[in-house]
Parts: structure tokens; C-alpha cells; sequence
């Protein structure tokens, strides 16, 4: 029989003795700047503390949810009443059917880095593993800001609302004990995208409510939304999100925005073509509100949310019932990037798409717009459904031949779980792999330095000078 790898051994993802070489030395234990995440700000300033590894990897991560459904699992045992021991054996009795995913690699780089546990999970082998994990959580150690801090982590971004008071990342910020730095994102979905839909109107009362400003007309909405701005850039933020589906061909009118946020005011029927008016005005002038208070923008394309609509309603959003979504118009993104940058200049802005099949697209386009920043406009991180290995490995190459790999701010968590940020890990495996590559294809400079600084760069250093304030 050919001789085998050890498994999720030393040089996992590494493929040759130069990918090692550059990880070891140069990626390895370098620290992580996680700017896109979706960790409680709560759990994080009371330090919650895990009781066992079911709760801690099945509380809420719909990635493993969702291969617990592929397989047939009852709902019972992945979000209902179970026992946490029940519900992690059968995560566990999953493994051996789910080859390839990227779930399969992240729960046992998970399983490796927290407890030190190398052997492959399945229904023989959970009981023993169960108790293993369990042990080594039994004195507190798995805490929220504990496994941050053992995770080498520098900075994070969560994502938050705009009428959010943020009351956990000023209390964090405040903790001289805890050094990392926990930074709000500002998400305005409901704001831009949500005029029409049945959660508008109390909405709409709820930022009035957190702004102190009367939004009962388009000034008024737009100064509550100003006013929410400001403060999350007083705590801390330095980074915006919204997910996005479609971008309007017609750049709208203030008046045209303005009439039809009067019209759901009065609780009449928006059509969709002011539904787009207003959500093409309102991204726009986010977006020159981004710029002039230093802050990144990211928009995320090309998602289907909440499509199990039974699901949806016994259990809510994020729990597993989202999809890749069509490709956006990307002559009708080009006009909104052009009308955005002749009216003030672009903020710094990440495009990801959960759609591969416009890499070439996007890539191309907002490269029509590059300039002022290294990399002030890329293509982001492979996203949700992209970011296993063959996807990093197309992102990567993307990024690569239509842009400069050197400026691209690298892997994100993208996760509600404590543990996730083995994913960082796994990205730089294959960032390694990548390099090397080329090197010893004689494609790309051997000089040690020139490579270091390279994955250095990749790997935290673009995104602490691209989330900064200054413009560096």
C-alpha cells in the first residue's frame, strides 16, 4: 500500500519542503486581525466560560448544522432539546460521510488546537474524545476571552446595528485587563435594503429611538443615521458591512429617495423600482459618509437568506437555510461605483461574492477604481460557501491575475464560534502552498526577506494599515 500522511499531520495543506519552510518560519505564529466576524460582544465582556465541547461548537454554528441535516440527522439532536452529549456524538458519527468539506478540516484543526486531540472523530471514537475535551475544559479555561487570547488574536470586528448602544464594546474597551480590541462594524441592511418589507416601519422607530432624532422625514432619517455613525466611530468602529443582491441601473434623485421613504411612512405600497431609488441613494451616501470618516466598506453579493421558510420561522435567521444567489448586474455595480467616486471619492471598499462564477466580474471592475490606498478596492476573502480549500486556492489565484496579491488583506472568520479561528490556520497553509509554488516554478523571486514580508503582509500586516484611520 502507498505510504499515507499522518492525519491533519505537521504539513497538512503544505505541498512541498519550501511550503513548510515559509510556513513555519514566516506564517505560523503570526498574530490574527479578524475584520469580519459575528462573535457576541456580550459573551466577550462577561467572559462567558463553556461547559463541555458540544455547547461550545454547537450552540450556534449553522456550518455544522448543515452537515448534520446533509446526512439526515433529526433537528432534535442539532438545534433542539438534546443533551449537548447527544448532540456532539452525532456531529461526531457525521465525520466519516462528509470527505472534502471544509467542516470535516476546520473541527479537526479545532479539535487539535484547543485540545490537543489528533485522532479522527466518528461515532467509535466520540464518547472517548467527549470525555478528553470535557477534562481539559473542567477548570474554566474555555472562556470567551480565553480563547481569543490562546488564538493570537490582535483585533476583531463584529457586526452590529446601527441602533445597537453598544454597551459591550464600551465596557470592553474599557477593561484594561484585556487587550485585544474588540471593534464594532456598522451593518445598515434594515436601513438601505429593508424599505417595503413588514420590519421597516418599527425599524425605523427603534433608530429613532437610539438616535434621539425624529425620523418622521427623509432629513430626519438621514440625520439619525448620521448621528449613529458618529458614534460608533467614537467606539472604536472602522468597518461597515450590508449584504447586497442587486444595485439599481439609474442612479436616483435625493428627491426620488426622499418620496419613497414617504411613501412607507404613510404605510403605502413601495414599488420596486423605488424600492431600488431609495436603496440607491441611501448606499451612495453611506458610502460618501464611509469616506469622509476613514471607514471601510464591504459589501457582500450574492446571497439567498432564509429559504427553508418553515425552519425560518421555528428557529429564526442563521440557522442554515441560505444559498448561493445569481450573479449582480456588474455593469449596473460599475455605475454605482462611478457615481459614488465622481461625487467624493470611494471609501476604502471590499467586495465579496458568494457567487465564483463572478470573480472575473468583480475582480475586473473595481480595479477600474483602484488608486489612492494599496489595494483600495479588492476582491475579499473566499466567502461562506467559498472558503474551503479549493476556493481559497481560486480566490487567491483571482486576486493574483487581475489585481496585486501583495495589498489583499487575507482570511476573515466569518463565525459566530469561539474556536473558528483555526481557519486562519488553514488559510495560511494554503497561502504557503500558493507561494511556494511559484517559487519553485521559477515564477517569483526566492529572497527570503521578499517572501517574508510577503505572507507577513497577507497575513495581518495590509489589514492593520488598511483598517486604520490614516491612509496609508
Amino acid at each position: 500500500m502507498q505510504s499515507v500522511k499522518p492525519f491533519m499531520g505537521d504539513d497538512y495543506l503544505l505541498d512541498s519542503p519550501l511550503a513548510v519552510e515559509l510556513y513555519e518560519q514566516y506564517a505560523k505564529d503570526l498574530p490574527i486581525f479578524d475584520y469580519h466576524c459575528h462573535l457576541s460582544p456580550k459573551d466577550i465582556a462577561t467572559d462567558r466560560t463553556y461547559d463541555n465541547i458540544g455547547q461550545l461548537w454547537l450552540e450556534c454554528d449553522h456550518y455544522k448544522w448543515r452537515m448534520m441535516r446533509a446526512v439526515g440527522l433529526p433537528e432534535e439532536v442539532i438545534t433542539g432539546g438534546a443533551s449537548w452529549h447527544d448532540k456532539f456524538v452525532a456531529f461526531a458519527s457525521v465525520m466519516p460521510r462528509i470527505i472534502g468539506s471544509p467542516v470535516y478540516a476546520w473541527a479537526h484543526l479545532e479539535l487539535k488546537t484547543y485540545f490537543g486531540i489528533s485522532r479522527p472523530m466518528n461515532a467509535a471514537s466520540a464518547e472517548e474524545i467527549w470525555r478528553q475535551a470535557n477534562a481539559k475544559m473542567a477548570n474554566g479555561s474555555f472562556s470567551a476571552r480565553q480563547l481569543i487570547l490562546r488564538s493570537g488574536v490582535e483585533a476583531l470586528c463584529t457586526t452590529d446595528d446601527p441602533a445597537d448602544d453598544l454597551p459591550f464594546h464600551r465596557a470592553i474597551a474599557a477593561d484594561e485587563t484585556f487587550p485585544v480590541r474588540v471593534l464594532p462594524s456598522f451593518r445598515p441592511d434594515q436601513i438601505v435594503t429593508g424599505l417595503g418589507g413588514p420590519a421597516f416601519l418599527p425599524y425605523v422607530k427603534r433608530l429613532s429611538a437610539a438616535s434621539g432624532i425624529a425620523c418622521d422625514t427623509f432629513d430626519g432619517l438621514l440625520a439619525a443615521v448620521e448621528q449613529r455613525l458618529t458614534y460608533f466611530v467614537q467606539n472604536g468602529c472602522v468597518v461597515t458591512d450590508i449584504s447586497l443582491t442587486s444595485f439599481a441601473e439609474t442612479t436616483a434623485t435625493r428627491e426620488e429617495a426622499a418620496a419613497a421613504y414617504a411613501k412607507a411612512l404613510a404605510g403605502q405600497a413601495v414599488t420596486p423600482a423605488e424600492q431600488a431609488a431609495y436603496a440607491d441613494f441611501m448606499l451612495r451616501h453611506l458610502a460618501g459618509r464611509y469616506r469622509a470618516l476613514g471607514l471601510v466598506m464591504q459589501l457582500h453579493l450574492s446571497s439567498i437568506r432564509n429559504n427553508n421558510s418553515a425552519r425560518f420561522a421555528a428557529l429564526g435567521p442563521d440557522c442554515g437555510n441560505d444559498s448561493v444567489g445569481a450573479m449582480v448586474n456588474v455593469a449596473a455595480f460599475g455605475r454605482w461605483l462611478d457615481a459614488v467616486e465622481q461625487s467624493g471619492g470611494l471609501p476604502k471598499t471590499i467586495v465579496y461574492t458568494l457567487n465564483e462564477a463572478q470573480y472575473y466580474e468583480l475582480a475586473t471592475m473595481i480595479g477600474n477604481f483602484w488608486g489612492d490606498v494599496p489595494g483600495r478596492l479588492q476582491l475579499g476573502a473566499a466567502w461562506w460557501f467559498c472558503d474551503h480549500a479549493e476556493g481559497i486556492r481560486r480566490q487567491l489565484q483571482m486576486t493574483a491575475n487581475t489585481g496585486a496579491l501583495g495589498v489583499f488583506n487575507g482570511m476573515l472568520t466569518d463565525s459566530r464560534s469561539f474556536t473558528s479561528y483555526p481557519r486562519h490556520d488553514f488559510f495560511r497553509r494554503i497561502l504557503c502552498s500558493f507561494v511556494a509554488t511559484h517559487v519553485l516554478r521559477g515564477e517569483y523571486d526566492p529572497d527570503p526577506e521578499g517572501l517574508r514580508q510577503l505572507i507577513f503582509d497577507i497575513c495581518v500586516g495590509n489589514a492593520r494599515r488598511y483598517f486604520s484611520k490614516g491612509e496609508e
